[in-house]
């Protein structure tokens, strides 16, 4: 008897520290900011149903308790897609394939090759980053004429600011136009990518044909001191991208053909904090000083790239580990992938050791093209080199980003064009 009366007193008491708790509890309101100060106040409380310490990734938590991160909460909106881009992925419907031989997917002729994943399907995260591959909504022509590459020091705050051009002219699987490819086929897409100013690396920059398979991409840069372009190797997208943190792998968070990596692995779904909603005025261009220049960075505190002015929304997310290959300087990738669209909002990438090196934020927002696409856009974005305790952050200019531009060709997107501009 007296072990059942300690046993229904242990009962109620956990019922009652359990009620305590619910009591407690709360739905926190829009417009709050998680910082280090209430994290441990508000772990339990809860945004859109969701508790905000599930909201947190490891290691965004663990950069809000050591280095200031900040979180300003918005509710959550639903990204609309294109309805080209809608029904161009539902017409991949058990036609798209995944080549197990070439890890090549076939049947595919615009947008997501596979609109329908089931997490329980072997392949699922496999086909998730051919979705964000070949499914990224950014429209035909993605035209930013001004980019701002910031290069912060964790310690002493901004170094130098770079201005680059970039442009992506998508060749095969388009959504526009009389047919859905531009050219023999063998194309996917053409980049130009070249830095503007300051004078001394005006003109440095690269041009690239991405396949529409597994080989390689055929890259050039241009060389000031000579004024010619020379061929790269083909391994030239895992090398880092001059003077940044970045490598050219790293672009967007992921920028390879998914079958140079090794393979994927789908470790859950989940909620997280993005900004899939972001603020589109994070470039305030001919401001009187960085800190009005750059609004949503937070340039009064040390380590001076955090984002901890912008909004923050749950998202559904898929997380995905992505194995590198061998002469990769990364072992893996973590990929936080938006459930509802094609979007990497976070990643994570983990050196030879398997030891956490570098972090990744894109900040996104909705968009309309000139000829009405809609697409998905950059606002910024950071890649956090912590053992160098050092960022590179870029902000496009949102006032002249041009999405399916008209007028322009693939000859717009050419090697004649890099020496064109960068001369």
């Amino acid at each position: 008897m007296k072990f059942k009366k300690t046993l229904l007193s242990s009962i109620a008491a956990s019922l009652l520290a359990m009620s305590a708790s619910a009591a407690m509890a709360a739905e926190v309101k829009e417009g709050t900011v998680i910082n280090a100060a209430n994290i441990d106040q508000l772990s339990e409380d809860t945004f859109e149903g969701h508790k905000i310490k599930d909201l947190l990734t490891e290691k965004i938590e663990w950069r809000i308790r050591t280095s200031g991160l900040e979180l300003p909460l918005v509710h959550s909106q639903k990204v609309e897609m294109d309805a080209k881009w809608i029904a161009r992925s539902q017409a991949n419907v058990g036609n798209a394939k995944i080549n197990p031989a070439t890890r090549q997917v076939e049947g595919w002729t615009g947008g997501a090759p596979f609109p329908n994943v089931d997490d329980k399907d072997p392949a699922a995260a496999e086909k998730i980053i051919w979705n964000w591959y070949y499914g990224n909504p950014r429209g035909d022509v993605m035209n930013v004429p001004n980019v701002a590459y910031v290069m912060i020091d964790g310690d002493s705050g901004i170094e130098r600011i770079q201005n680059w051009k970039f442009i992506r002219y998508t060749m095969n699987g388009r959504l526009t136009g009389d047919s859905a490819s531009d050219g023999d086929g063998t194309e996917l897409s053409r980049t130009l990518f070249f830095a503007t100013a300051p004078r001394d690396i005006k003109g440095l920059g690269t041009f690239s044909i991405r396949h529409d398979s597994d080989k390689m991409e055929d890259i050039w840069a241009y060389i000031r001191a000579v004024r010619r372009t020379r061929r790269l190797s083909g391994g030239a997208w895992m090398d880092p991208i001059g003077g940044t943190d970045q490598l050219s792998d790293d672009i967007e968070i992921f920028n390879a053909n998914p079958s140079w990596y090794k393979g994927y692995k789908l470790i859950g779904k989940r909620h997280i904090l993005a900004s899939a909603h972001g603020k589109h005025s994070a470039w305030k261009k001919g401001a009187d000083d960085q800190k009005a220049e750059f609004p949503t960075l937070d340039l009064d505190n040390a380590p001076y790239w955090n984002f901890s002015k912008d909004n923050y929304e749950p998202r559904e997310v898929y997380v995905i580990e992505a194995t590198t290959p061998d002469e990769h300087p990364y072992s893996k990738k973590i990929l936080y992938v938006d459930t509802q669209y094609p979007r990497i909002h976070i990643g994570e990438a983990y050196d030879k050791k398997g030891e956490f090196w570098k972090m990744f934020q894109v900040h996104s927002y909705p968009g309309t093209g000139e000829d009405g696409f809609r697409d998905v856009r950059t606002t910024s974005g950071v890649t956090i080199d912590f053992k160098r305790n050092h960022a590179t952050v870029f902000f496009p200019d949102t006032d002249t980003w041009s999405t399916n531009t008209a007028g322009m060709d693939a000859d717009d997107v050419s090697l004649s064009s890099l020496r064109k501009g960068a001369r």
